[in-house]
């Protein structure tokens, strides 16, 4: 599955404990082969390819995106390590050339080597300006790939300018050409299945095979027995049972109906803390959750479009309180995120520019009236006909994002702010504001520890820039950071765009969310991985005794 971090943190600092509780996840017994697990799922992918705009989502990678592996992954300590390649480095500074090797025991469960035309078939896929991708970044910066060995294992990458976020890219997953090649319409491939097109059957590179999906209900993933890893898995079933209701999830784990789950943060989630028979790991996260502002015709609305309203929107929105109130429940040392880019403990990286936008219904007031913008008898400012009434969305089932949202409700109306709840389950609401069917949109971008994938984000024509933001001085910036293979001077041409996008406000920064995975003692080998990875990368280590 698409692996790709949309957001962007650094490798540093990011991975603190915020708590662990009832033990660790190693253990000296030897692993027991067989049995199956249970994992609480969060969210139901909108859709089964994560390469699509629609379906790019965390939780399309943690489940089908386990069955689809990259030439590279990230380990919890945020380094990237080979996966899929045996070897991979630079040879050429011009073009920028990487020598890349694929490990010969990878194959397809089909038994079908893996070669580069797997890496070519996602390349070619991603480029095509008629796939409806979520991101193009890195792909379009190369030009060609040639293979260097008759067995096709060896091959090299060669970019038509430097790209300093290679190992990022190389995170990303690879699709097996010999069973898509010939599909006329890569929009609609895997949205149901993924199986091969040509046979019916389920093929995976991973060390899990999905052999059943039941919308609305689970997903089955069977162990792969042409599993090409330094073990075969332990486990003989993977099981993901959707519980896309905050309360729903931790009952299920409290009551033996799952095995593990993988909230987001959840104030009921500390109460778990003691719980026999219950191990927690919670970690700084790479998510970073903001309020995005539509900007475009098409689902949004008029007074959105003006730089000087989302500026007034960002002062009636008071994120210290939301921090204090409810952030800090769970890490006394949470802080507001005020970079939309870097994370806040990355010294020399992070730079708060949003920080002026701290809450003022007088500052709100002052702009609006500026404006020739009115209050009405209800408290509401009217600008040109147009009153201040947007709605603003987040995902059903997301108890704490729902607090958030009243929380934020009640700041604005006291500033004349109206924000109106318009809410969908998250299978329904990623779809749609991919779509840009939406006007204020609260969700999280995830990081992959590099600064890689902005230019989508904010870029113009970024395949993931559904709030139609349109600054050429952004899009240059983030797109000369990826081409700058110097860290001081990516780091600068980063903040420099972010500092643009803070006088701008395209999005308003509220916090980098902390981890929490929680499981059974009797799983064994499962532990955090904070990254996009997420807790399933390792699922073939996992057992159960």
């Amino acid at each position: 599955m698409h692996r790709f971090g949309l957001a962007a943190i650094a490798l540093v600092a990011l991975v603190a404990a915020v708590f662990v509780g009832g033990g660790s996840a190693s253990t000296s017994a030897s692993p027991k082969k067989g049995g199956q697990v249970v994992f609480g799922a969060e969210q139901e992918p909108p859709c089964l390819n994560g390469f699509l705009s629609g379906c790019n989502n965390t939780w399309t990678s943690w489940t089908v995106g386990t069955q689809y592996r990259g030439l590279y992954i990230q380990k919890p300590d945020f380094s990237f390590v080979p996966d899929l390649a045996q070897s991979a480095k630079i040879v050429k500074a011009k073009p920028m050339t990487i020598a890349v090797k694929i490990k010969k025991q990878a194959v397809w469960s089909d038994g079908v080597p893996v070669t580069y035309q797997d890496f070519k078939y996602v390349w070619q896929q991603e480029i095509n300006p008629k796939n409806d991708v979520a991101s193009r970044s890195g792909y379009d910066s190369i030009k060609a790939i040639t293979p260097t060995s008759k067995d096709g294992k060896s091959f090299n990458v060669i970019f038509s300018k430097p790209f300093a976020p290679w190992k990022a890219l190389f995170v990303n997953s690879l699709y097996p050409a010999h069973a898509l090649n010939g599909q006329p319409d890569f929009n609609n491939v895997w949205l149901n299945d993924t199986n091969n097109p040509k046979t019916g059957k389920p093929i995976s590179d991973g060390p899990f095979t999905m052999t059943n999906y039941t919308k609305g209900q689970s997903m089955t993933f069977t162990a792969n027995p042409k599993w090409w890893g330094p073990h075969k898995p332990y486990l003989s079933k993977v099981v993901f049972v959707f519980r896309t209701n905050t309360d729903t999830e931790i009952q299920a784990i409290r009551g033996g109906e799952v095995d593990a789950i993988y909230p987001q943060p959840q104030l009921q989630l500390v109460d778990l803390k003691g719980q026999p028979g219950l191990k927690i790991e919670s970690n700084a996260g790479t998510t970073l959750e903001h309020l995005d502002f539509n900007e475009q015709l098409k689902g949004g609305m008029p007074l959105l479009r003006a730089p000087w309203f989302r500026q007034a929107l960002a002062y009636a929105v008071n994120r210290q309180a939301v921090i204090t109130q409810i952030y800090k429940k769970f890490n006394p040392k949470q802080q507001v995120l005020q970079n939309l880019t870097y994370g806040n403990s990355q010294k020399g990286l992070y730079v708060p520019h949003f920080q002026k936008y701290v809450f003022s219904p007088t500052k709100v007031a002052s702009i609006m009236t500026k404006h020739n913008c009115t209050k009405g008898s209800d408290g509401i400012w009217s600008c040109n006909g147009t009153k201040a009434t947007i709605k603003y969305g987040t995902t059903t089932g997301n108890k704490l994002r729902e607090l958030v949202q009243e929380i934020v409700q009640a700041q604005a109306k006291s500033a004349g702010i109206q924000f109106v709840t318009d809410n969908d389950p998250s299978r329904l609401f990623f779809p749609r504001v991919s779509d840009g069917n939406y006007q204020i949109a609260m969700f999280a971008w995830v990081g992959t520890g590099d600064p890689f994938g902005q230019t989508d984000i904010y870029g113009i024509g970024g395949g993931s820039n559904w709030k139609g933001y349109n600054s050429v001085k952004v899009t240059n910036l983030f797109k000369a950071s990826d081409a700058e293979l110097n860290p001081t001077k990516r780091t600068a041409l980063v903040n420099a765009a972010d500092a643009n996008m803070a006088a701008n406000v395209p999005t308003l920064p509220v916090v980098q969310k902390p981890t929490f995975l929680v499981y059974k003692t009797k799983i064994h080998g499962i532990r955090d991985n904070s990254t996009v990875q997420g807790p399933t990368d390792n699922m073939q280590d996992w057992w159960v005794g």
